[in-house]
């Protein structure tokens, strides 16, 4: 476990490092907020991509050897965004970033599934919560590090720190992950791959987050061309031998598909408060970055006890009935927010917020591992990263569409009425989800 949580930590702490990095990187470089902010979208979209695609490689070559080459990644990644000679060669670090610790989660699962298999035994809910547990933890590292980096050494540390992380998860890898065999022939296994459909799915996925960066009104090339792609993907892979995404087992494993539906809801809320409630906490309510911080600091805190404690055993309709219920409160306190709103109401929507981010996370994540063939573990919980990273893109969309006319008591509420849309839904699907009756049963 030691070598996976290292490589658990280092997708949430690459994801919010760059955070404090991003002013200066503009200012030195000479380009405006709209282009450094392709340095967080293009790590959320190489991430997006690369997690199902790492999950795919695992079951196929073994995940040992895609854990130790996305830390090899992650120290490339490092050197080439360290030495960079011009803002597109940063663009491409984070990419690589994004695609290296994109690997760690697909991975860590597939081998957990596979050691479970190779003692007898099944695997402890408790081990699966801890790999949570230091995502949510190392997600609020992200902004204090990167700005110490920033203020002690310059924005290019927030790169190079990525060069002894990567050797560091490489190496305990190397040492401490037990070996694990592939499951078919090396030379048959390349064959295996499905590369149409990962362009396509690739492609897909890339027009889905050009459409939500240019919410209200994306062009309409852009959604003909994600409308396309999306029609083309589902006839490539109902077609393929081996697809990379098995629709035909989706279709019969109504399960796993909820546990994605849930986790995008999820997160599009979670990631809504993240990018939303910020502004406006420092535009309208009057704090400062540092105090706003430290405001959405209990949703993490919460999260984070939520996702190791809250789970136990084989019982996943209570934590996710408690979760979605957190949702929808803290959905409906939105709806409550104005500029005099008390600290209190604030820290306490915050908190009630990391219900579901702790909870929904680590049951949801569960159900896949319980749910998925044996054979497509790790393709399955890279799929569950992507519906994670997809609701984040679709938060940066309700965002910028609530925030059109600029930050606004009126603006937030717009956000709190599209976050209680989504809780209800959240709720009414872990109701009526007859599949998880299999699951709340010792």
């Amino acid at each position: 476990m030691v070598p996976l949580c290292a490589g658990a930590m280092l997708n949430p702490v690459n994801s919010t490092v760059i955070a404090t990095a991003l002013s200066p990187i503009g200012g030195d470089l000479g380009v405006g907020p709209a282009a450094t902010a392709w340095l967080v979208a293009v790590m959320y979209l190489a991430s997006a991509i690369g997690q199902p695609v790492a999950g795919r490689l695992a079951d196929q070559f073994g995940p040992r050897r895609v854990f130790l080459v996305g830390g090899v990644l992650v120290a490339v990644a490092g050197v080439l965004g360290a030495l960079a000679p011009a803002f597109g060669w940063l663009v491409a670090s984070r990419a690589v970033v994004g695609l290296g610790t994109g690997a760690a989660f697909p991975a860590a699962i597939a081998m957990l599934r596979e050691q479970a298999d190779r003692l007898g035994v099944p695997t402890p809910p408790r081990t699966l919560a801890l790999l949570s547990t230091v995502s949510l933890v190392t997600l609020t590292v992200g902004p204090p590090l990167g700005g110490l980096l920033v203020d002690t050494i310059g924005w290019r540390a927030v790169f190079a720190v990525n060069v002894p992380l990567g050797l560091a998860v490489t190496s305990l890898g190397f040492l401490l992950l037990p070996r694990s065999l592939p499951r078919v022939r090396e030379a048959r296994a390349w064959r295996l791959l499905d590369l149409p459909g990962t362009a396509l799915f690739g492609g897909a996925v890339s027009l889905f987050l050009l459409t939500t960066m240019e919410l209200p009104r994306p062009p309409v090339p852009v959604l003909l061309g994600l409308v396309a792609s999306v029609l083309l993907l589902v006839l490539v892979e109902l077609r393929a031998r081996t697809p990379f995404i098995d629709l035909r087992m989706l279709a019969r494993n109504t399960a796993l598909v909820s546990a994605y539906v849930r986790v995008f809801l999820t997160f599009l809320v979670v990631y809504g408060v993240l990018f939303g409630l910020t502004p406006w906490l420092q535009d309208i309510r009057g704090l400062s970055a540092s105090t706003a911080g430290l405001v959405l600091l209990g949703m993490s805190a919460v999260g984070a006890v939520a996702s190791f404690v809250g789970v136990r055993g084989r019982r996943l309709l209570p934590p996710l009935l408690i979760g979605a219920l957190g949702l929808l409160a803290g959905s409906v306190g939105m709806l409550l927010l104005h500029a005099g709103s008390p600290m209190a109401l604030l820290v306490l929507i915050s908190a009630v917020f990391g219900l579901p981010n702790g909870l929904g996370l680590v049951a949801n994540q569960m159900l896949v591992y319980r749910a998925a063939p044996g054979g497509q573990i790790g393709a399955a919980a890279g799929l569950f990263r992507t519906a994670q990273y997809t609701g984040a893109m679709t938060a940066t969309g309700a965002v910028a569409l609530a925030y059109a006319d600029g930050v606004s008591d009126a603006a937030i509420q717009v956000l709190g009425w599209v976050s209680v849309g989504a809780g209800a839904l959240l709720l009414l699907l872990t109701v009526v989800d007859g599949s998880l009756r299999r699951y709340v049963k010792g």
